[in-house]
């Protein structure tokens, strides 16, 4: 990578999720691979991600607004705006909106390519499929991602 990545607030990338929006805020395409950049509101009571297993990248989340549950190998664990999470490849996890106020995180994600799983759940919404646990599974499975 030799330029420079930017993008502007209105120029961020609006996805549809099945509870809430992604904002891609920098993808891969921009970072040359190095990283990608994806802001996820969610409402209350709402999964963000069933447990699962990355095993192409890690994942590293910081809680803007609200609280964000996250079920990690050693049981749940709350944590409020301001505190981050930092997920290697190969550990289990997955995290949802156990609070009653709207949720708000930042994914940094090396090396990018899962912000495209993001794109697909978009699309899928778009033409009106069902995301149900298993299509879910099914979508990540392609990003070398296994569901729990």
């Amino acid at each position: 990578m030799t330029d420079i990545a930017l993008t502007t607030p209105d120029g961020a990338e609006r996805l549809r999720a099945p509870a809430g929006e992604y904002i891609v805020r920098l993808s891969g395409e921009q970072t040359g691979g190095a990283l990608a950049v994806v802001e996820y509101t969610f409402p209350p009571g709402a999964v963000g991600a069933s447990p699962h297993i990355h095993h192409g990248h890690e994942e590293h989340f910081q809680v803007l607004d609200g609280e964000v549950t996250f079920d990690l190998a050693d049981g749940p664990v709350a944590v409020g705006a301001g505190g981050a999470v930092s997920v290697p490849k190969g550990a289990p996890h997955g995290f949802r909106n156990a609070s009653g106020d709207w949720a708000r995180c930042l994914f940094l994600l090396t090396p990018s390519g899962y912000e495209n799983y993001f794109r697909e759940i978009h699309q899928a919404l778009e033409r009106g499929e069902e995301l149900d646990a298993e299509r879910l599974a099914a979508l990540r499975a392609a990003y070398d991602t296994v569901t729990l």
